[in-house]
């Protein structure tokens, strides 16, 4: 993600052809660049000659190919007569963008009372927790298959984050498991394949698998313990993009919980 913002001083008498100006590009960027997923163009309450745009792109081609359209290189030298001097503009990335490439992301520890988990490991270790996610899981197979209510927050930390489970049901979440470390999660772009492999002689086998329907491709699996008692979690990369933000800004995206 690459955010980019750009502060504005406009001339006086200029504000509503300025104002024109950036209606016109915002619109054509919500029709031309899926890669733009936010353009924000806001004023200063108390001096409206005062403008920011904020912008951000999904990656650098993305920004690349926003620099170059001609819409942009029509509408830069109208901006510029009805600005005192060029915007001020600052590039900035996502300062999380660690957690997502690093393959080691998160530990997971399952606790019988999740509120007063929260409030111990705030209080202890001095940091915030997301808000509760609740996700409905179609499928878990550990090893029965059955549907399962999975509850959890993440540390709003750097990675890797500390995530809390709130115990639930006999299986893989039980509060059997409380007083230890159920997994360290790790990053996985081919889920068949590390199912395949962890299934074979040379893994160590799948304690639970967490699928969206039967035979479907899983999109978390957690092993069994290892020689020294720890379990993996691997979660399918498609998730990090959400899981990261739920981590960032404490608020659950849309579309990935119960």
């Amino acid at each position: 993600m690459i955010t980019v913002t750009a502060a504005q001083q406009v001339k006086p008498g200029m504000e509503e052809v300025v104002d024109a100006l950036m209606l016109d590009l915002t619109e054509d960027i919500l029709q031309n660049e899926p890669g733009c997923v936010r353009f924000d163009y806001v004023i200063e309450p108390s001096d409206p000659s005062r403008r920011l745009v904020i912008e951000s792109y999904r990656d650098r081609a993305a920004f690349e190919a926003h620099k170059q359209t001609r819409y942009l290189a029509a509408f830069i030298p109208k901006l510029l007569n009805a600005l005192i001097a060029p915007p001020t503009v600052v590039e900035f990335q996502d300062a999380f963008a660690q957690a997502k490439a690093a393959p080691f992301f998160h530990t997971g520890i399952v606790v019988d009372d999740l509120g007063g988990a929260v409030k111990y490991y705030s209080d202890s270790l001095g940091v915030r927790f997301t808000e509760p996610g609740i996700f409905d899981i179609p499928r878990l197979e550990d090893p029965d298959p059955h549907p399962f209510l999975f509850t959890a927050v993440l540390s709003m930390t750097d990675a890797p984050f500390l995530e809390l489970i709130q115990a639930n049901g006999d299986g893989i979440i039980s509060a059997q498991k409380c007083g230890q470390i159920l997994y360290h999660g790790y990053w996985e772009d081919d889920m068949a394949a590390r199912l395949e492999w962890l299934n074979s002689p040379a893994g160590h086998g799948a304690e639970a698998v967490f699928r969206m329907e039967e035979g479907g491709t899983p999109f978390s699996i957690i092993t069994n313990p290892d020689r020294y008692g720890n379990r993996i979690e691997y979660v399918g990369t498609d998730a990090a993009d959400p899981l990261v933000e739920w981590a960032r800004t404490g608020i659950l995206p849309g579309g990935i919980g119960a």
